[in-house]
């Protein structure tokens, strides 16, 4: 018994050692407002990758932060599926747990970036497959899942020509920053929204997928009915304190000037420069204070597997 109980355990032992192999932890540099950062990403490899580099897809986190319930779990479900799954942390290395209350706190700028560094980290990695990299992400990450996909953001990142992201799947991003005429990588994006989303609002994002597909972007919309913002999350929640940009939407005008929507506020003038005060004047009468999100089954098990309905058509080849 001592004797089976001993081989139990060595096995136990060597399944753990096994697992932790498959978890990698990366860095890449990025900014913090201005200043040159190492951001991390924790990569979960599949089981038996071999020699033949492997498909991979990047899940970038909303402004909560990394969770296990969440995060976590996709990469689980992602990796099993024989895609590397690749967890962006863009706030610890910054010292920052939520942005919640103070999106500025890591800016959607330097978020987005995170994005695209990323990419280019994995581009260089030989057990990757670089023309099978994907990209998935929830609310603040949702966005840079999106903003990675235009060329200008890729270009403007420094991404060597060849590289770029081969699917974006948001999950309910902010489309408050519009471009003018946008013109994407030409990688498939699938956005989920939820109909019943009162954080970040579902309307612009439909409004500006028209205006990416009217570009020749490769764009399709999912809103699933009376879904809350963080459909697939674990608990419903509001936080009176969050900022609220759901009503601000921002829009590169053709003289390449930046408006807000409803308040007609200028904010960046035909010179690409902040207008002195634009920014306060357009938010004082968009932003609001009051978060809230919750669960929704139906949407979380059907999101669930869309996600890997796009990752085996675009990054698998099935």
């Amino acid at each position: 018994m001592r004797r089976v109980a001993l081989a139990a355990l060595a096995a136990t032992l060597a399944t753990g050692a096994v697992q932790a192999q498959q978890r990698e932890t990366i860095s890449f540099e990025s900014r913090q407002k201005g200043q040159p950062v190492q951001v991390t990403a924790e990569i979960y490899w599949p089981a038996a990758t071999g020699p033949v580099p492997v498909p991979a897809l990047v899940i970038h986190h909303g402004s909560g932060g990394v969770s296990d319930s969440r995060e976590g779990r996709f990469a689980r479900e992602i990796v099993a599926t024989g895609v590397a799954a690749v967890v962006i942390d863009s706030f610890k290395p910054r010292g920052v747990t939520s942005t919640v209350q103070d999106q500025s706190a890591v800016t959607g700028q330097d978020f987005n970036l995170d994005a695209l560094m990323a990419l280019k980290a994995l581009g260089a990695n030989a057990r990757i497959n670089r023309a099978r990299i994907g990209i998935t992400g929830f609310s603040k990450g949702g966005t840079s899942s999106l903003m990675a996909a235009h060329e200008q953001q890729v270009v403007a990142a420094g991404i060597p020509t060849g590289l770029r992201y081969a699917l974006h799947v948001p999950f309910y991003p902010s489309c408050s920053a519009q471009y003018y005429r946008p013109q994407t990588t030409g990688a498939p994006i699938y956005m989920l929204l939820g109909g019943a989303d009162t954080y970040v609002g579902f309307e612009p994002c439909q409004t500006y997928a028209g205006a990416l597909q009217a570009t020749g972007g490769r764009v399709e919309v999912t809103v699933f009915p009376g879904a809350m913002h963080g459909f697939d999350g674990g608990r419903t929640y509001f936080e009176p304190r969050g900022e609220n940009y759901a009503k601000c939407v921002f829009q590169q005008q053709a003289n390449r000037s930046w408006i807000e929507r409803a308040s007609g506020v200028m904010t960046i003038g035909t010179d690409g420069r902040p207008i002195q005060g634009g920014l306060a004047k357009a938010l004082a009468g968009c932003r609001s204070l009051g978060v809230s999100g919750g669960p929704n089954e139906a949407a979380a098990r059907q999101s669930m597997e869309d996600l890997k309905t796009y990752m085996r058509r675009h990054l698998q080849g099935g």
